[in-house]
């Protein structure tokens, strides 16, 4: 009687056996294949040693006095100072609003040239940001290379509504 199940169970054997034999073999997928390639490449860097550099003689600097230059200086050069007391402006001109008052003999810091003649823009001693203020106001040293200041636009003067 425990044979009864024999012939079935060898039937279920042989089924399996001829299912894994004729199965195809899994083609590996390109993230494997990179893994294989990197863990190749990681293994060679590691048998291979590096040579010593070799050195080259290095030339010598050779040392060439130069002569130095004269530039004529008048002393040196004194920031801008406010004249008398003065108004400074949000813009070059009467129509823009009065930033604040700037008493004389205060020393200023010019910024810019306007694009309006006879005013400059200088940083406001008191509250630190840009102000427009006429050149009449502003005494400059004859010695200030006023070529290196850049020449600024003023914002266009918009109406104040009432």
């Amino acid at each position: 009687m425990k044979l009864r199940f024999l012939p079935q169970v060898m039937i279920g054997l042989a089924a399996i056996l001829m299912n894994t034999a004729c199965a195809s073999k899994a083609t590996p997928t390109p993230a494997n294949d990179m893994v294989v390639n990197i863990a190749m490449g990681v293994a060679v860097a590691e048998t291979q040693t590096a040579e010593a550099p070799t050195l080259t003689p290095s030339v010598t600097p050779t040392y060439t006095p130069i002569p130095p230059t004269v530039t004529p200086t008048h002393g040196p050069i004194k920031p801008p100072v406010i004249v008398d007391f003065s108004s400074c402006w949000f813009g070059p001109g009467y129509s823009y609003v009065l930033e604040s008052h700037i008493k004389g003999g205060k020393q200023v810091q010019l910024i810019g040239i306007g694009s309006i003649p006879g005013w400059y823009i200088i940083i406001n001693p008191y509250y630190g940001q840009p102000c427009w203020i006429h050149a009449s106001d502003v005494r400059i040293d004859a010695n200030m290379d006023l070529s290196q200041i850049p020449l600024m636009t003023p914002i266009p003067l918009t109406p104040t509504p009432w």
